[in-house]
């Protein structure tokens, strides 16, 4: 701090010349002049003293018939001294705190808080088409009408908001929690999507109409929504539940041995245009991407070295696709169509647990046939709603009579 003080106040090294120096530095003490680094010379002293105090040397010297002369000038008055002609600096100045002024309203960076990467991409995306991004003007009625139609249109956030804070564009959000699932009270059956002998009833409702064991055809009722009480009335219950059973089938698929197909390559191409506050300027002159490339935009803030500036980079990134020719192995060919084949199970059965499989394979000269026999324990029960059966509905007929006949 010292330091800093003396070079803000300045100081002047000079030298002595001739006459009596030894009084003329008696002087100065007695005087309250605080001359410092005195070294003699061979003409006389060297010495430096502030530059508020440098003229009141001037009548001690002519006293003592000493000649001063100025070594060495140090300090922030004669380092601002030499721009005193240049008034380029100061207009540069007055500009540049112009120019702050005028961006008070411009979103140098934008703070996610709370989001995931998936999330921060989306809102990033939709705020980019609101007008809103690094290097954009921001009004406080379009941040609130933006932050708005955001919560509206995503069933996620419980609330968004849009605070901007000296540059910075703060977005925060709140998850929202879900409503518990009301459950239906439509009456529904379970019935059978395919052959089966069934092995497992895990029953959540319903009054079940087989037992483990049982073999079962397609669109059998399995679970029903209806019984009758022992006195033939009809009791009514939504029927839920999982019915494990053990499936036979046969599956084919056909895998060609050749063929061609369009792959991505590992060249990847990149363009990126800059959003500045006073408009747009693209760093190429069209983007090249050929039929059969896809493209991927992607946006992020300018910051290089961790600096945010205020702009925004758009990366478009072309991937480039050929059409390639390829050939299979039959055994490839084999172990293709077999996990065609799983999907294909998955798809009709969701989960299931495999028991046993026997493929049969037939090579021909183009393709390899996989006939996969298969036995698997899977949930076969489908909810469907509820239709009674003709004796149901005469049995309900007859208790609502009865009833009515009652005294």
């Amino acid at each position: 701090m010292n330091r800093f003080s003396k070079y803000a106040a300045g100081s002047v090294r000079f030298e002595v010349i001739g006459g009596r120096g030894e009084r003329f530095f008696n002087e100065c003490v007695n005087a309250d002049l605080p001359v410092e680094h005195v070294q003699p010379t061979e003409t006389g002293y060297f010495a430096s003293v502030p530059l508020r105090d440098y003229k009141r040397l001037r009548p001690l010297a002519r006293r003592n018939r000493c000649t001063l002369r100025v070594r060495e000038k140090y300090g922030a008055y004669f380092a601002l001294l030499a721009y005193r002609n240049r008034w380029g600096i100061l207009l540069g100045l007055a500009l540049c705190a112009a120019l702050m002024m005028a961006c008070q309203d411009l979103i140098w960076n934008i703070c996610f808080i709370g989001f995931t990467d998936g999330q921060e991409a989306d809102v990033r995306a939709k705020l980019f088409e609101k007008g809103i991004y690094e290097g954009a003007f921001q009004e406080n009625s379009r941040l609130i009408r933006v932050a708005s139609e955001i919560f509206t249109e995503s069933e996620e956030y419980g609330w968004v908001t849009l605070n901007f804070i000296k540059g910075r564009l703060v977005v925060e959000k709140t998850d929202r929690e879900k409503p518990p699932e009301i459950m239906s009270r439509d009456l529904t059956n379970v019935v059978a999507i395919s052959d089966g002998v069934v092995r497992r009833i895990d029953l959540a409702g319903g009054y079940p109409q087989v037992v483990p064991g049982q073999y079962v055809g397609r669109g059998r009722v399995l679970i029903s929504g209806m019984r009758l009480s022992s006195y033939e009335r009809p009791l009514y219950s939504r029927a839920e539940g999982a019915v494990w059973a053990e499936v036979r089938s046969t599956y084919v698929y056909t895998q060609p041995l050749r063929g061609r197909s369009m792959l991505p390559t590992s060249e990847c191409r990149s363009y990126y245009k800059l959003y500045l506050p006073w408009g747009e300027a693209a760093l190429y002159g069209s983007v090249d991407a050929p039929q059969g490339a896809s493209r991927r935009v992607t946006r992020h803030p300018a910051a290089p070295l961790g600096f945010h500036l205020p702009a925004m980079v758009e990366e478009t990134q072309v991937r480039l696709f050929q059409e390639t020719a390829w050939e299979m192995t039959p055994e490839q060919a084999a172990a293709a169509a077999r996990a065609h084949i799983l999907d294909a199970i998955r798809m009709e059965f969701g989960t299931y647990e495999m028991i046993s499989e026997t493929p049969e394979a037939q090579v021909d000269e183009d393709a390899v046939t996989l006939s996969l026999h298969v036995v698997v324990l899977a949930d076969i029960g489908k909810q469907v709603p509820y239709e009674a059966s003709g004796e149901e509905k005469n049995a309900g007929e007859a208790a609502q009579e009865a009833y009515a006949l009652q005294p």
